[in-house]
């Protein structure tokens, strides 16, 4: 591998995925892929051991895509790695192990996707877990995607002043206030206004807890959902809002909030109080997206009578239904590239 890596024929390579494959003990990459370091613009290292050595004083000046996937490295290496990306705007870590805090200070990083579930054969080898990821002061950092809260990783945020998106997948206990925990309270402020992009799957569709997302993130104007309890029928509250709700005073629905897309609907009383507290509350929408198990002419004008879609709060407001999956999820965000599409979540 070391002479055919070393061939003239990848002389100014741009694009290197570089995974062992090898069982444990976890071995050291090649040297010969650093070799490449001066021409590359996407780097993703998986399944091996980077050692403090081998990262140290490497300087990638061109690499825009890194990924690390189901990589020990220590710390200190990471920070360096990372350090010697001057010009990375994309940042995958993936199942990577070796190290307890990540912490982020990128000037020019614009998007960090994060798993940091470790598997058995990782702690197997007794390497450091992942545990807290800190976003420091990287100030062209624009999307944050938690991929799972499984795991108990503890993200922080001290200053993100163009933050607009936050993703959370795969999240078993979802609730406002573990969304926000972490973050410093001289942020908060400034980073819950510029946020105008959430994403995320819940086990039931909760309206409660999404508007109290709403009025943690007044500025919120597209809201990605996916339902993972769609075959469990009368699972969850039933949303009723019309007297708790029934005035909810929420600037992002007033002003904000014009784009919806909503996975597994089942048309049962929960998801129908769910959607119509925004069909009749969010004056600026414009367009719903609603996945469905079947489109049928009857089911459909059914459910438009249901939603009270006549008396809708924005008078311009779209409804499209469809049996196609409209959103993306954890399998579908497992490339470094994902991290740089316009728009990382529709499908």
């Amino acid at each position: 591998m070391e002479d055919w890596l070393r061939s003239p024929a990848f002389d100014n390579l741009q694009e290197l995925e570089f995974c062992s494959w090898l069982p444990p003990p976890v071995v050291p990459p090649p040297a010969s892929i650093f070799r490449f370091a001066a021409t590359l613009r996407l780097a993703a290292i998986g399944t091996c051991h980077l050692s403090d050595d081998s990262v140290k004083g490497l300087h990638f000046p061109q690499l825009k895509h890194l990924a690390l996937e189901e990589v020990i490295v220590s710390e200190s290496a990471l920070h360096s790695l990372i350090a010697g990306c001057p010009a990375s705007e994309y940042l995958l870590l993936h199942l990577v192990s070796g190290f307890r805090c990540a912490r982020i200070n990128s000037l020019t990083l614009r998007s960090i996707g994060v798993l940091a579930h470790v598997g058995t054969v990782w702690l197997q080898l007794g390497t450091p877990r992942f545990e807290e990821l800190v976003i420091e002061k990287p100030p062209c950092l624009q999307r944050l995607f938690r991929i799972d809260l499984y795991d108990g990783l503890q993200v922080s945020v001290i200053s993100a002043p163009k933050m607009e998106t936050l993703c959370f997948f795969n999240n078993d206990n979802f609730s406002c206030h573990r969304i926000i925990q972490g973050l410093r309270a001289d942020s908060l402020a400034t980073m819950v206004c510029t946020v105008k992009v959430l994403a995320f799957n819940m086990s039931i569709f909760s309206l409660d807890m999404v508007i109290d997302l709403m009025r943690c993130f007044p500025c919120w104007e597209k809201l990605y959902m996916q339902n993972e309890s769609a075959n469990v029928m009368g699972t969850g509250p039933k949303n009723s809002w019309r007297r708790k709700h029934r005035n909810p005073n929420i600037k992002c629905l007033d002003t904000h909030l014009k784009t919806i897309v909503l996975e597994s609907y089942r048309g049962v009383v929960s998801d129908v109080n769910f959607v119509s507290f925004f069909v009749l509350n969010a004056r600026v929408l414009e367009s719903m997206t609603i996945q469905v198990k079947t489109i049928d002419e009857e089911f459909i004008a059914k459910q438009q009578r249901l939603l009270q879609v006549e008396d809708k709060a924005s008078r311009g407001a779209r409804f499209h239904y469809t049996t196609d999956r409209c959103l993306r999820d954890i399998g579908d965000i497992s490339n470094v590239r994902d991290l740089d599409l316009t728009d990382p979540f529709v499908r």
